[in-house]
């Protein structure tokens, strides 16, 4: 592994054999694609079964958001942009089974990029036999078979990207869901249409061509090169925060770890007290309408492990609203950790352990048991 200097644009190129940043650069298309498939939605008034009838009547007494990985962070995303607003809870499901309380008066999004993902099918038909208000989300693979076979509300985005490059068409639709369900209280679809501006000229802003001096992104990717990044989160950044570190994870393939304030500083402040906190970039999540309480507890925070040694770094985030906010972090945060890659001569492209474990784990067969399973819904 050597270093790639981050200014060099061809030896940028040579690593990045798959296209990583030139995908990530080039989000805005993805925005507006999305934003019309989001629109194309529609919910059924009922959809019959061979175990009985699932009405679509709203508002439901919550949302569930089934998935995992890339697939699974649009729900957490969506979850703290109503925090304070929405109508039902939305709820999060990265396991094989769905909690206990979900019925029919829930409304279930199974989402899964590949269609395949064996976690959220289990789910997926879990909901279905509590019949649950269901809609898939997926480029293909057994969801989008088995919504067709079942005449489920479906959105079926485009093949081809990484599951995490993906973020625009598997978050984007959620929008259009809590729109139709009635769960927001204000036109989030709308809303969205402001981040092709913002991140149009972000885009613009963290080119390979913009120097290290001038880009945001790779000036934080050159702080963290060597370290490993611990990303801090307040509110509507709780899961930006993990956003990032998943990036870093995946992209920069690297340790990073993440936390939320206020209850960060009830337990894991102690740790800066001990020993190795050099080797960690603390990065802060900020915004300049933070309220009161809030920003002197950032402040508080940040003295304190600024004491402790390790680097840190404070991201302000950028926008006229909540979701642009929170989407100018997450950019920022994804381009960075494909730099922070390509600056430790690492194609960002390649899942190699994630890729052995789905593997290994579909020599059981799980996901012909579910086809069955599916197969046996149908009227």
């Amino acid at each position: 592994m050597r270093a790639v200097n981050l200014d060099d644009t061809e030896a940028l190129r040579a690593v990045d054999k798959h296209g990583m940043l030139k995908l990530y650069l080039g989000i805005t298309d993805n925005v507006a694609k999305a934003l019309r498939l989001a629109r194309e939605l529609e919910f059924p008034e009922a959809v019959r079964l061979g175990t009985g009838e699932i009405r679509y009547s709203f508002p439901p007494d919550g949302l569930v958001v089934a998935g995992m990985g890339g697939s699974a962070i649009g729900g957490k995303l969506l979850r703290d942009l109503l925090w304070d607003s929405s109508k039902a809870p939305i709820i999060t499901c990265e396991d094989y089974h769905l909690p206990s309380y979900i019925g029919p008066r829930y409304l279930l999004v199974a989402i899964s990029y590949s269609g395949n993902t064996e976690e959220t099918l289990s789910a997926f038909v879990e909901g279905l036999r509590r019949k649950c208000m269901t809609i898939g989300i997926s480029s293909g693979g057994l969801l989008d078979w088995a919504c067709r076979e079942l005449g489920l509300p479906f959105v079926k985005v485009p093949s081809g990207f990484p599951p995490r490059g993906a973020l625009p068409f598997l978050f984007l639709p959620l929008l259009a869901v809590a729109d139709r369900a009635g769960i927001a209280d204000v036109p989030l679809l709308r809303q969205a249409e402001g981040l092709l501006r913002l991140l149009g000229d972000m885009a613009r802003e963290l080119g390979p061509e913009v120097p290290v001096e001038e880009n945001k992104a790779k000036e934080l990717a050159r702080t963290a090169m060597g370290t490993i990044p611990v990303i801090y989160g307040f509110g509507p950044f709780c899961s930006v925060a993990l956003r990032l570190k998943t990036q870093f994870n995946e992209n920069s393939k690297i340790l990073s770890f993440c936390n939320c304030l206020p209850g960060l500083d009830h337990d894991e402040i102690m740790g800066w007290e001990g020993e190795f906190t050099d080797r960690f970039t603390v990065i802060f999540l900020r915004d300049r309408e933070e309220d009161r309480q809030m920003r002197l507890r950032i402040e508080a925070t940040k003295e304190l492990i600024e004491e402790a040694g390790p680097r840190v770094v404070e991201l302000w985030a950028r926008g006229t609203n909540r979701l642009e906010k929170m989407f100018s972090l997450i950019y920022l945060g994804d381009i960075a950790s494909i730099y922070l890659a390509l600056a430790r001569g690492i194609d960002p492209y390649g899942l190699k352990s994630i890729q052995a474990v789905k593997l290994k784990m579909a020599e059981a067969g799980l996901l012909k048991e579910l086809k069955k399973e599916i197969s046996s819904l149908k009227l």
